[in-house]
């Protein structure tokens, strides 16, 4: 059924509706929507993250994923006398029909300056992914949308290939500078107007 009406939607014969942020926030506000952490609002569809390891089920949370993660968690402290602030797989508005909950962002000031709602686009200097299942939809539909934000810098950190592919100079829909690092090298992650050096070593398990 589903995919006859993308097909009828392609094909012009039906419309489809995206839902919004400010229609997201009130379904789960108003309790006809389940406020969980399983999904996020890209491109209008709420959609179930991916975090398992390539080709394995996609409900699941892969190992290398989990550790990866937890070495962002343990970066945060690094980022405060900078002025901003690592959230870890929290939620960043990229109204109309984006609220994406990335796995880091580094956001200017503290966590007390949003305390009304997640911080937006410009607010926001580094979006970090990290990849393994999902590194088709991060490379695909969530950079167009990080780039169209014009977020500043975008990282994926590519556990397929085991290495941090760092994204700079949003432009349309795409990023125009594109640098592959991996074991050895160091990413410059932008907090601000400075950048906070990591050891690649230090982002993939």
């Amino acid at each position: 059924m589903t995919s006859s009406i993308l097909q009828d939607a392609t094909a012009g014969r039906a419309i489809i509706q995206p839902w919004t942020v400010d229609l997201y926030h009130r379904a789960v506000t108003e309790g006809w929507l389940e406020e969980t952490t399983a999904f996020e609002l890209l491109d209008g569809f709420i959609v179930r993250k991916d975090r398992a390891r390539a080709g394995e089920d996609p409900m699941t949370i892969g190992d290398r994923h989990r550790l990866a993660v937890q070495r962002l968690v343990k970066l945060a402290p690094l980022f405060e006398p900078l002025g901003c602030t690592l959230q870890v797989q929290q939620p960043i508005q990229l109204p109309p029909t984006n609220e994406p909950e990335p796995d880091g962002s580094v956001i200017r000031g503290s966590d007390d300056d949003y305390r009304d709602g997640p911080p937006g686009a410009s607010e926001v200097t580094c979006v970090i992914e990290v990849s393994d299942n999902s590194l088709a939809r991060d490379l695909g539909v969530k950079l167009r949308m990080y780039a169209r934000a014009g977020i500043e810098q975008y990282v994926v950190i590519d556990l397929v290939h085991d290495a941090v592919l760092d994204h700079g100079r949003p432009q349309g829909d795409e990023y125009l500078e594109v640098t592959t690092l991996r074991a050895g090298e160091t990413a410059e992650l932008r907090a601000g107007t400075q950048t906070l050096p990591v050891p690649v070593n230090r982002l993939i398990p």
